[in-house]
């Protein structure tokens, strides 16, 4: 297991020290945790170190980071008085529960097993099978449902979450099985093309720094089929549809793509027609893939569609339907053929 800090090694030295004890004070459940004088700008520096121990600890879900005030007496000392959502009898009893559920997914999945490319996907298909969008989980008036979804719990004790819980979980499961993983904040086009508030992680793959958007393949897949749109993509292709500032890890391969890592990227209709051929004869009941170049899923969907049902046709299978998934941002297309 690592513990994979991003945030605190970003910090100046005089931060990290108030990072420490901030996060110990916290772990302790203490209800005032003073803290070390301030060098800079005491609002903009705490501001920085609060939002570093949130992103790097996952575990601290039980802390209302909205209300983390800070106080100075009139001798200039400086002190942190939290607000936390359970009590530490309470919070020890929550840990139990996410501990054994994240045991049991490592047990499971045989986490501790293969390498760093091989956990990664591991995980990432387990949560897009078990895990759902909480949608209710926006709702500020309904609070402990609230506090769940943007949190591990929603995970870990509910299997359903937004965002945030979906990507700090990530962290959670991924730090635990040696892999380094960050989670960013930033904003991303929803269904409807409008920017809003997103969170998904950066994953480190031997050596390899990689974008991972599990939420995004919960939203794109279906019961039938796991999407990999936003597994392992770069920041260029991220950007097609996320935002977010500068000062991550910079990702720029491409090899450790789904569709990189399975030949299934394509700059011609003649390659593409040949791969659906192939899988029509296998009976496969899905065509998925990428395309590069000028050509765009959106503009040869149906033509590729059709041409696989008339392999079915030719084949005595005239009741093939078929059913396209396109990804404008990614450029794939999915087409799931059903009886």
């Amino acid at each position: 297991m690592i513990v994979d800090r991003y945030f605190y090694g970003k910090l100046p030295e005089n931060e990290k020290q108030i990072y420490r004890e901030i996060y110990q004070g916290c772990m302790a459940h203490k209800d005032v945790i003073p803290v070390s004088a301030f060098e800079n700008d005491d609002a903009k520096s705490y501001l920085r170190i609060i939002q570093a121990i949130m992103d790097d600890n996952p575990l601290l879900y039980f802390l209302n980071q909205s209300r983390m005030d800070l106080a100075q007496d009139a001798n200039g000392n400086y002190a942190v008085m939290p607000q936390y959502f359970f009590s530490q009898e309470n919070v020890a009893s929550y840990n139990q529960k996410i501990q054994d559920a994240a045991n049991a997914i490592i047990y499971n999945l045989k986490l501790t097993e293969g390498s760093d490319l091989e956990k990664v996907r591991k995980i990432h298909d387990y949560m897009c099978q078990k895990i759902t969008y909480d949608y209710g989980g926006a709702n500020v008036k309904d609070v402990s449902r609230f506090i769940a979804a943007h949190n591990i719990i929603g995970v870990f004790a509910h299997q359903k979450a937004q965002c945030e819980g979906i990507a700090k979980a990530a962290k959670v499961l991924l730090n635990a099985v040696d892999v380094r993983c960050i989670v960013l904040f930033g904003e991303a086009a929803d269904e409807t093309g409008k920017m809003t508030d997103h969170a998904w992680n950066i994953v480190n793959i031997d050596g390899t720094p990689c974008h991972l958007d599990i939420t995004f393949d919960i939203g794109v897949g279906s019961a039938d089929s796991i999407s990999y749109d936003y597994y392992n993509v770069t920041d260029a292709q991220i950007r097609k549809d996320h935002v977010f500032s500068t000062g991550f890890p910079r990702c720029a391969e491409k090899k450790l793509g789904f569709f990189e890592q399975e030949g299934l990227i394509f700059s011609s209709k003649k390659l593409l027609r040949d791969y659906i051929t192939r899988q029509v004869k296998r009976n496969s009941r899905m065509v998925y893939f990428k395309l590069t170049g000028k050509l765009k899923a959106r503009d040869i969907a149906d033509e590729m569609t059709n041409h696989a049902l008339q392999q079915y046709i030719d084949a005595g299978m005239s009741q093939i339907t078929g059913q396209q998934t396109i990804n404008d941002a990614a450029n794939t297309c999915r087409i799931l053929f059903r009886r």
